[in-house]
């Protein structure tokens, strides 16, 4: 591995490392965000069944909707973090890629340089395992918040006359965000899997960087030639 291909080497997996971070907080986000949208739920649930018992069930059953209607709005945020934790994964995805190509190269002939890369090519195997995982786990929270924000707009104020379809629609958006809420769990864990090697990965890059830059002084050093006193002795003072 030349010195230049070491560094591009270890600025990719730097890049992989902001990415899965950047991925992480963007699940807690996504988790956070789906938490309020069953909250939501939950207080569109206790008026619908207020409106079948109270005698002012107009009322209740047009609060129920305005809980639905907040639902829409909590389903479009989670839609959107989900766009965005792709993009994160996709940069993540290319810059371990592009690491492992540069690090195929790797010149064993350093006994110090080939410890190095020895030991981050399984760390970066790993990170790229968890983010080939997360990726359909990401799609599979966009298809069910998809289908809870799709029941949620069934609801319409026609529709709060026949309570049988506000409860049908609170009832499988209900089921649908409990499954957007148990593919994230899955997502923190590999993401957070993700995480931790991809930080192991810099710390050992930032030894590869280190090593690249101190050889690339000793080589300037090298060949800088020895100055030569000029004739007649020292200069002046």
């Amino acid at each position: 591995m030349t010195t230049d291909s070491a560094l591009q080497a270890a600025d990719a997996v730097f890049m992989a490392e902001q990415a899965v971070g950047r991925a992480r907080r963007v699940v807690d986000e996504l988790h956070t965000t789906i938490n309020s949208a069953l909250r939501v739920l939950d207080d569109a649930e206790l008026d619908s069944a207020k409106a079948r018992l109270s005698d002012r069930g107009a009322y209740y059953l047009e609060a129920a909707g305005e809980h639905l209607s907040r639902l829409q709005r909590r389903c479009s945020d989670n839609a959107e973090l989900v766009d965005e934790l792709t993009g994160h994964l996709e940069r993540a995805s290319q810059a371990i890629a592009d690491a492992r190509d540069l690090l195929q190269t790797a010149d064993t002939s350093d006994p110090e340089l080939a410890s190095e890369v020895a030991q981050l090519k399984p760390r970066l195997a790993v990170v790229g395992e968890m983010i080939d995982l997360a990726k359909p786990m990401a799609r599979l929270t966009a298809q069910h918040v998809d289908s809870a924000q799709l029941a949620a707009q069934h609801v319409t104020p026609p529709s709060l006359l026949e309570p049988v379809t506000l409860e049908r629609s609170i009832a499988t958006a209900g089921k649908e965000l409990g499954r957007a809420d148990e593919d994230v769990r899955l997502l923190e864990n590999v993401v957070d899997h993700a995480a931790a090697n991809a930080r192991q990965s810099a710390g050992i890059a930032s030894e590869i960087t280190d090593n690249a830059r101190r050889h690339m002084a000793e080589q300037g050093r090298g060949q800088v030639p020895r100055q030569t006193a000029p004739a007649g002795g020292s200069p002046a003072r």
